[in-house]
């Protein structure tokens, strides 16, 4: 099948035959076009950027902040065919069991999923990644040699990442897509309508030479990131008022973003040892990292939020260590590197060493800082919506309001305290926190930062009057209208959502395909 460029051409034969189009050339994207042409569906995707990164599309993530304000919401979303996979690391890992549940201390929780239910598509999902199916603790531990460093299972649990060898989804699968499903590049998603029997009917499309084409759909997924895929359903308010979904009131509503901070370091006598425990180790030619994440019983107890800890083991001053100088000198040999590598000789030959040996990413000598990733709450007051500015479709551009509740900025204090605790009880060293942890901290919100993981404003809901789309992922009332994004999330968890967003969408594969059967991956 072609990649064709909108700018100069439209996709041959009959338009009506693809019977699904898919909107984003993302992960979830690029997942759904894969697994559903493997289920014999033919598949149109359509993708405002291409190949490449280039100033004129990634201008269409420009928004409006006018609460606390993200880094670099421009340039931290890609719109290229890989999407944002062509810059992140390939982390993954599942939600807990409890983050699906509904917490009578977390306002808004609950989805109408349980964990159990994604479970099996979890597998696929990491399959797709070409990650091993393995868990993320015990088997890991096996895998890895390694011993349980004995936490308190009801505080905290011990557990790993896995990191994809190619984490960008348009390079790992670019055989299939290039086989099986169309791809319309260039092609701008401007406008939704609805036929008279509410079902989605046709979309107009833009490309950037100034021209607009109608196309007609069987089903659309929409398959953007999260603050895109808000964008486009309030956008669409011409046939609905405040947009596609937006009965029950919650478009938009509940944005929400994983709050991190650096909160301190871990100081040890043995700080070998502390790297053994907590340092990054490769087997197979595959990542694992270490992750401490607050216990379910914890949680509960204390009735705060998901939230969970690294350790970052870090040089002084822009050092990068001996094995990253000799990474970067196998990468492109420079004078400067070599001298460095010379200098530290003794700590490279440790290092590489250690490697070879055990798989761990040794770093003689680095301090060890504690990074934090934490969940936050789902609030109607951190939100999407549309500002007055417009891009150079002439669409409104989107308004992001973000604010972070105080429950986090709770969770975050008392996480503190207990791994402080368990590290000191375990004899591993000593947490050393920052002065800015403070209760009564009134400005906690400009200690947080964003991590380009964008949640929430079209969520799932088991009632048309409590969100956006349904188990499904089809929006309440409009019967061939997917949304196949991070927007549908309730509530955030702690760690990276793309693993559970592939999983969402390897379930959707079987609702669009009508099978039984979680869907095979092929490449």
């Amino acid at each position: 099948m072609p990649f064709i460029d909108a700018n100069t051409q439209s996709p041959d034969g009959n338009r009506a035959a693809f019977d699904v189009t898919i909107a984003g050339a993302g992960a979830a994207g690029i997942l759904l076009a894969a697994l559903l042409s493997h289920r014999g569906r033919r598949v149109l995707v359509i993708e405002s950027g291409h190949f490449e990164l280039d100033d004129d599309r990634q201008s269409l993530n420009e928004i409006e902040q006018t609460g606390k304000k993200m880094s670099n919401a421009v340039w931290n979303r890609k719109r290229a065919i890989g999407g944002t996979t062509t810059a992140w690391g390939g982390q993954s890992l599942p939600f807990g069991r409890l983050d699906f549940e509904k917490r009578d201390w977390v306002e808004h929780s609950g989805w109408p999923i349980a964990f159990d239910t994604l479970q099996p598509y979890y597998d696929i999902a990491n399959r797709f990644m070409g990650v091993d199916e393995r868990n993320y603790d015990s088997d890991m531990l096996g895998l890895l040699d390694r011993r349980d460093p004995g936490f308190d299972p009801a505080l905290l649990h011990y557990h790993y990442s896995k990191w994809a060898r190619q984490p960008n989804f348009y390079k790992l699968h670019r055989q299939v897509l290039e086989r099986d499903v169309t791809v319309l590049y260039n092609a701008h998603l401007l406008r939704i309508d609805l036929a008279p029997n509410g079902r989605v009917q046709t979309i107009e499309i833009g490309d950037f030479r100034g021209r607009r084409r109608t196309m007609p759909v069987k089903t659309l997924v929409l398959a953007c990131g999260g603050v895109e895929a808000n964008r486009i359903l309030l956008l669409n308010d011409h046939q609905m008022a405040g947009g596609l979904g937006s009965a029950s009131g919650w478009l938009g509503k509940a944005f929400m973003e994983h709050p991190c901070l650096d909160a301190g370091y871990v100081d040890s006598s043995d700080m070998r040892a502390l790297q053994e425990l907590f340092g990054t180790r490769v087997r197979g030619g595959r990542r694992y990292s270490v992750r401490l994440s607050a216990g379910a019983d914890w949680q509960r107890t204390n009735r705060l939020l998901n939230i969970s800890a690294s350790l970052m083991w870090l040089y002084e001053g822009d050092a990068i260590g001996p094995l990253s100088e000799l990474k970067s000198f196998v990468g492109q040999p420079r004078l400067a590197s070599a001298l460095k590598m010379a200098r530290s000789s003794r700590q490279l030959a440790t290092g590489l060493w250690t490697l070879a040996r055990s798989g761990l990413i040794y770093k003689p000598g680095a301090a060890a800082k504690l990074s934090l990733m934490c969940e936050q709450q789902p609030s109607c007051d951190s939100y999407i919506a549309l500002s007055g500015e417009r891009d150079r479709f002439g669409a409104r551009k989107a308004r992001l309001h973000w604010r972070i509740g105080r429950l986090t900025w709770d969770t975050v204090l008392s996480f503190c305290r207990t791994l402080g605790e368990e590290i000191q009880r375990l004899g591993l060293g000593h947490v050393r926190l920052f002065d800015t942890l403070q209760a009564d901290a009134a400005d906690f919100e400009s200690h947080l930062s964003d991590v380009n993981h964008h949640m929430g404003g079209a969520r799932m809901s088991t009632s048309p009057n409590d969100g956006v789309v349904d188990d499904q992922l089809q929006v309440w009332g409009i019967p061939n209208l997917f949304v196949c994004s991070a927007a549908v999330f309730p509530t955030s968890s702690h760690s990276n959502p793309t693993l559970t967003l592939l999983a969402l969408a390897a379930r959707l594969v079987d609702r669009l395909s009508k099978a039984e059967r979680p869907a095979a991956v092929t490449s």
